[in-house]
């Protein structure tokens, strides 16, 4: 399982070791909790299979979705080397395999390994344009181009380099990433698919033009 993971296959035997002993491999349905915003951060977070999404919710049900995670991606390592609080919660968008790896095990990895230390520099690097991208997204672009840019971020290369090109993801859980209903993104995706950029069928997306759905809709900024 790990040594599918850029990182784990960079570690010294030794820390490989560490790091396959402690682990912890968890199944998650769709729309389960897999870390509290504002409990301790005691977990790397790194998907297996399925999708997860990382967003705040207020107590009147308002809500924002900063990023969704796919199989092979890892998430939360800013709050595990800050030793603080989740600032967001984790859901699982669907039935998911998560890997946990322990704080204890990240920082001992973070502090003797360089291979480790330099893949988690350019993990918070990517994420925090990534974070931007899509603050920026929400503000500025029309509905359509907020679809079309959820949908390429789910093929960043260094972030989710396990994404094929045919994405298993329903209108619905597009709607959960982006905050959309499910008719709009529906409405979305015709167009996209209209214009040559997405094939569709039922529960999946062939995205047939990355480049030009990259940067759909960013002429409008």
């Amino acid at each position: 399982m790990l040594s599918e993971h850029e990182w784990f296959a960079a570690l010294a035997p030794g820390h490989q070791a560490l790091a396959a002993r402690q682990v912890v491999v968890q199944d998650f349905a769709a729309g389960a909790f897999v870390a509290h915003r504002g409990e301790p951060s005691r977990y790397w977070i790194g998907v297996e299979r399925g999708l997860i999404k990382l967003a705040v919710y207020t107590p009147d049900g308002r809500g924002c979705t900063f990023s969704g995670v796919p199989a092979g991606g890892w998430c939360g390592e800013g709050s595990v080397i800050k030793r603080e609080a989740r600032r967001y919660d984790v859901i699982a968008i669907r039935d998911s395999r998560v890997a946990l790896v322990p704080d204890t095990v990240f920082h001992t990895l973070l502090a003797e390994s360089l291979p480790f230390a330099s893949f988690v520099v350019r993990q918070l690097n990517e994420r925090m344009g990534q974070f931007i991208a899509t603050v920026q997204n929400e503000r500025l672009l029309s509905v359509d181009a907020r679809v079309a840019q959820a949908v390429a971020q789910l093929f960043h290369p260094a972030l989710y380099p396990r994404t094929s090109e045919v994405l298993e993801l329903s209108q619905e859980e597009i709607g959960l990433l982006t905050g959309l209903s499910r008719q709009r993104v529906n409405q979305a995706l015709r167009r996209l698919a209209s214009e040559g950029m997405v094939d569709l069928s039922y529960q999946s997306i062939r995205v047939t033009d990355l480049e030009r759905l990259r940067h759909f809709g960013l002429s409008e900024l």
